[in-house]
């Protein structure tokens, strides 16, 4: 497995500050966040490639199309949700591939599809001109935008600041067994804000990262998406 600074070096060596999502959630596997399995195949190995990578990871699966010309995936058609077999997989290969994007080395992600979760969380990070490197917590997925339900702390951080953090929110409820659901998994919520605090302490090189959704459940926690931007050199 690569480390935080081998990562960031590719980057760099490539001349961007953009992590690709598969970029983005290596890295956080590498700082011990959960993330459902994946793999990248070069588009240009064809579909026998990526059906071979789809039957290894196992169903049902999620596939991306993977390109820097490619900004918002969802909204261009490019993630193919829940697919069951082969035989769809090749469906949604054929559906990537004629999406209109020309870059040779762009790629599918296959990625292992996560269970419904209790909730959607989302958790980031910024350097403030001010305070430096500061986490955030909320309610994440398509509601973040909306509900705007969020709280922040100065890193590093404590438990007892991550545990403050999630019961600022007045989304707490959905988390603490709203209407006889499950309670979210607590420690791993804060166990992972903690680690993406002290991610962004002790590397102010990376000037966002932005989790969302995080899949919450009773028994632990999974970053699903990720994006991390690092500062201009």
């Amino acid at each position: 497995m690569a480390t935080v600074d081998e990562i960031i070096a590719k980057v760099r060596s490539e001349n961007r500050k953009i992590l690709t999502e598969f970029e983005s959630k290596e890295l956080l596997q590498t700082i011990g966040i959960s993330i459902p399995k994946q793999a990248l195949v070069l588009a240009s190995n064809g579909a026998d490639e990526v059906i071979k990578t789809c039957d290894a990871i196992g169903y049902p699966l999620v596939m991306k199309l993977m390109s820097d010309k490619i900004v918002h995936k969802s909204d261009s058609g490019a993630v193919k949700l829940g697919i069951k077999d082969a035989a769809e997989a090749r469906i949604a290969y054929d559906g990537l591939m004629a999406i209109e994007c020309v870059d040779e080395t762009k790629a599918i992600s296959v990625q292992e599809m996560a269970p419904k979760p209790i909730a959607e969380i989302i958790i980031g990070s910024l350097q403030d001109p001010q305070f430096g490197a500061t986490v955030m917590f909320g309610i994440g997925g398509v509601l973040v935008e909306v509900m705007k339900d969020v709280s922040f702390r100065i890193a590093p951080i404590s438990d007892f600041d991550a545990d403050e953090m999630l019961h600022e929110i007045k989304g707490f409820k959905i988390l603490d067994g709203y209407r006889g659901n499950d309670k979210a998994d607590f420690e791993a919520i804060k166990d992972t804000l903690k680690k993406v605090a002290q991610l962004a302490y002790d590397y102010p090189e990376i000037a966002e990262m932005d989790l969302n959704p995080l899949f919450t459940y009773k028994d632990g926690i999974v970053a699903v998406d990720g994006r991390i931007i690092l500062k201009d050199e």
